[in-house]
C-alpha cells in the first residue's frame, strides 16, 4: 500500500537547501519556510510551496510521488534588480536539487520540471520565482 511522504520530504528537502553555502549566502537559513511564512518576512526568503502527492506503486516499494513547488522571493537591491536574484535563487535550487538524496528516503526520481518568474504585485521592485519538481520517494 502506497505511503504519503509528503512531511519527511519537506524537511528533507529544506534540510537539504540549508546545507548549501551559495545560497545561504544570499537567503540565510533563518528565511527558509515551510509552507508557513511569518508575517512580514524579510526578503529575500524561501517558502515551500503545497506539495501534490499521488500513491506510488511498485515490486515491493511503496511510496509516493509529490510535486513540490519551492518558491524564491527577492527585491530590488542596489546593484541587483528584483528580478534577476529571484531567478538567481531559484536557479541555485534547481543546482542543490540535483544532489538531494536524503537518509529517511529512498530517491526513485527527481526531475526539475520548470521555473517560472513573475512580479509580485503591487511591487515594482518585488519578484516572486517558482522552481517545481517531481519527486518519487519511498521510506528508507
Amino acid at each position: 500500500m502506497p505511503t504519503d511522504i509528503t512531511g519527511p520530504l519537506k524537511i528533507a528537502v529544506i534540510s537539504h537547501l540549508e546545507g548549501d553555502t551559495d545560497l545561504t549566502a544570499i537567503v540565510p537559513v533563518a528565511r527558509m519556510y515551510g509552507l508557513a511564512v511569518p508575517a512580514n518576512p524579510t526578503w529575500p526568503y524561501i517558502r515551500y510551496g503545497s506539495p501534490i502527492a499521488s500513491p506510488y506503486e511498485a515490486t515491493c516499494w511503496d511510496g509516493a510521488t509529490v510535486r513540490v513547488t519551492l518558491h524564491a522571493f527577492a527585491e530590488t537591491k542596489v546593484g541587483i534588480a528584483g528580478e534577476d536574484q529571484a531567478l538567481r535563487i531559484a536557479a541555485l535550487i534547481v543546482e542543490r536539487m540535483k544532489t538531494f538524496d536524503p537518509d529517511n528516503l529512498g530517491i526513485i526520481e527527481n526531475d526539475w520540471i520548470n521555473t517560472n518568474i513573475m512580479r509580485d504585485e503591487p511591487e515594482a521592485d518585488r519578484w516572486h520565482a517558482v522552481a517545481e519538481f517531481n519527486i518519487t520517494a519511498i521510506p528508507a
